[in-house]
């Protein structure tokens, strides 16, 4: 099992067969991150997750999750218009017993079929985004496993 702990503050564990990627190999990747966070990556199930924390600013301070949601919602449709981009819808999840909002969406990498979901929550003066992508073809068992690890979540403050 991994566990990954955001901000010292929300504590995600995954099952065997996730493990952090090195640094090394998100350059590979070309994979950026604005703010601290970290990569993990499941190779026989197909699966990608991209966990990240930012400080809210003052607009932030106005903002509900769905709000920020939206907002990430478009940004990821800018930067994945090349790929297909298609939003499939808003959710909600629960992350800890914390009500988070979030939205999926399509696309094709590499002639791959994908899916994949970006959560927003605010907690305190943090933003957490939660990203997740699979396979569209083990898309039934790759969401149920996000489900439990989303609903597994802990907070420590």
């Amino acid at each position: 099992m991994e566990k990954i702990t955001l901000n010292e503050t929300l504590e995600l564990t995954f099952p065997d067969g996730f493990r952090k990627l090195t640094e090394a190999e998100m350059k590979q990747q070309a994979i950026t991150q604005s703010g601290p966070g970290v990569y993990l990556k499941d190779e026989d199930r197909h699966i990608v997750v991209s966990l990240g924390w930012r400080r809210t600013g003052l607009l932030d301070a106005l903002l509900n999750g769905r709000d920020l949601t939206k907002s990430a919602q478009g940004r990821i449709e800018n930067v994945m218009r090349p790929y297909g981009y298609h939003l499939t819808g808003y959710l909600s999840r629960q992350a800890g017993g914390e009500a988070i909002s979030g939205f999926g969406y399509t696309y094709t990498a590499q002639n791959i079929a994908m899916e994949g979901e970006c959560c927003a929550v605010k907690k305190d003066k943090t933003v957490y985004y939660l990203h997740f992508y699979a396979r569209k073809a083990y898309r039934d068992e790759a969401f149920s496993l996000w489900e439990d690890i989303l609903k597994n979540a802990r907070w420590a403050r």
